[in-house]
């Protein structure tokens, strides 16, 4: 393996003593400007630009739907490759005797919070209840195979598929990083190897700005997920309408913690919150595993996981192109635009945690562990929403159908002894993982605003707090305004382009590795 590629000779290695103003503030405030841009007419034309925005975002996931399903597929078969060949031994280091800078423990629990947000808690328990009315493969709705099946496919969609996504931007950053020697947190950068000087020019502009476009809608999207929820929660504690001025003083809540996390750095920041929050959701997934019908859930577990194992490649390519239902569109091929959205912050955030491991250990860790962390919450939460189904308990899928995600997981809640110790321990979980999102994409987003980083070496303070700052008033304005939910469509159209971007990614790190690896 040589070390020493000419990337070390071309004045990227950040010498001990970087200079006082680190940071880009024509990107940062190019960045702002472009969003603004974007935002401006949503508020100016709420209806009109939500429907464009739909139709926009329908026509792709119709038009592109099997380009769409090829990137998992593509990125397990790449990944599965360098875990298993010679290049899986190589370490994301210069020196290959390095130790990791973090922990195994301290490491998966950054990885997988940072990729999980609120969602997981939020669709675990609710996502089966809308498969089951609406159905794939032509199924009867509302039927007991359907149980199995609707669970089967939110395990499916959080699932390897995801983290294979989450996964390519890490590995083709990492290398690039650690071992080329490069030291800038750049989107583009990590497609020189397939572009070559293109990367230099607009195409390579666009690349970058596109990914932070892509941060920025990714943090709206959580909060809209995120803050629904944790409201409800609060209402129902405390016996008040959830309303406009407790989602604002969630988001500010929210705002102080990670601001806090944020200042005080990756070691003492992000990752305590990331072992709180991982410890926190934890207790509450064994609480509902022991007091809950524990051989049920057990079971129905089993069964979907089974499914999803013998199902799993006709679930990765369906697309439905004779009777046109439309459920892979609105739901398989959604997500995998979101999981594409959100990659490349993944990928610049775990690059920055994973100095010291290996490729194997990065591929494994990310697509094994965050496969089997989601599959626990789809199987333990989800397992007891549907047995509240079965039972008579309560209509959990026609709560999810008629009143939408947070308010059917705050009845499933409801349902549990010690409910409203638990409400309060799914509102903290919900402001605490929403914070830790907030703070590590405030973090990456420093990353790619400032000009060279070395190793271990942290973006300025002012640069991370900006963004705080920017991450906070941005969902908050569109709250107000209510074009929150067109933010978060359009932030997933980024993901069409993103589809050749990963796809050069992978061609880059491929060469990258053929290269460095010939004998002196």
């Amino acid at each position: 393996m040589n070390n020493t590629p000419q990337a070390k000779a071309e004045g990227f290695i950040t010498e001990p003593n970087t200079p006082v103003k680190n940071s880009d503030r024509k990107m940062q405030f190019l960045s702002i400007l472009i969003v603004v841009a974007v935002v401006i007419p949503l508020v100016a034309f709420p209806v009109e630009g939500k429907n464009v925005i739909n139709a926009l975002f329908k026509w792709m996931t119709h038009t592109f739907d099997s380009v769409f399903l090829l990137v998992p597929i593509s990125a397990m078969l790449f990944l599965v490759y360098l875990a298993f060949s010679r290049y899986g031994d190589i370490k994301l280091s210069a020196n290959q005797e390095d130790t990791a800078e973090f922990s195994k423990s301290s490491w998966l629990m950054m990885v997988f919070l940072a990729g999980i947000a609120t969602g997981l808690l939020l669709w675990a328990g609710t996502e089966w209840g809308y498969h089951y009315a609406w159905t794939p493969f032509g199924i009867t709705p509302k039927t007991p195979e359907m149980y199995t099946v609707a669970q089967a496919y939110g395990i499916f969609h959080w699932g390897p598929s995801a983290w294979a996504i989450y996964c390519v931007p890490t590995i083709a950053m990492s290398y690039i990083y650690y071992v080329r020697q490069k030291h800038i947190y750049n989107l583009s950068e990590s497609c020189r190897g397939a572009l070559g000087k293109w990367v230099d020019g607009p195409l390579g502009t666009f690349i970058n700005y596109l990914f932070l476009f892509g941060i920025l809608g990714a943090a709206a999207t959580s909060l809209g997920l995120g803050t629904p929820m944790i409201g409800t929660a609060i209402s129902h504690v405390l016996g008040i309408e959830s309303s406009l001025t407790m989602n604002v003083s969630i988001i500010l809540v929210c705002t102080a913690v990670f601001t806090i996390s944020s200042g005080l750095g990756l070691d003492k920041g992000i990752k305590r919150l990331s072992i709180f929050s991982t410890v926190l959701t934890l207790a509450i997934v064994v609480y509902i595993l022991v007091i809950g019908p524990t051989n049920f859930i057990i079971g129905l577990g089993f069964d979907s996981v089974g499914y999803v194992a013998e199902h799993f490649i006709k679930m990765s390519t369906w697309t439905d192109s004779v009777n046109k239902s439309g459920f892979p569109q609105a739901w398989t091929v959604f997500y995998w635009a979101w999981w594409i959205a959100y990659a490349p912050f993944m990928g610049m955030f775990v690059t920055r945690i994973s100095q010291g491991r290996t490729i194997r250990e990065v591929v494994t860790g990310m697509l094994v562990f965050g496969t089997a962390g989601c599959t626990l919450f789809y199987v333990v939460v989800g397992g007891y929403g549907v047995d509240l189904q079965m039972t008579g308990k309560l209509d959990v899928s026609s709560v999810v159908n008629t009143k939408g995600s947070a308010a059917a997981i705050v009845a499933i809640f409801e349902q549990l002894p010690g409910a409203t110790i638990l409400l309060i321990a799914l509102a903290l979980s919900g402001i605490v993982l929403l914070a830790t999102t907030f703070d590590s994409a405030a973090y990456v987003l420093a990353c790619a605003t400032s000009y060279k980083l070395g190793e271990g070496e942290e973006p300025e303070r002012s640069n991370r707090l900006f963004w705080c700052f920017i991450i906070t008033i941005l969902p908050l304005t569109l709250l107000f305004v209510g074009g929150l939910k067109s933010m978060q469509t359009a932030s997933v159209i980024v993901a069409l382009p993103l589809i050749g971007v990963l796809f050069c990614m992978m061609i880059t790190t491929f060469k990258y590795l053929k290269e460095d690896s010939k004998p002196n």
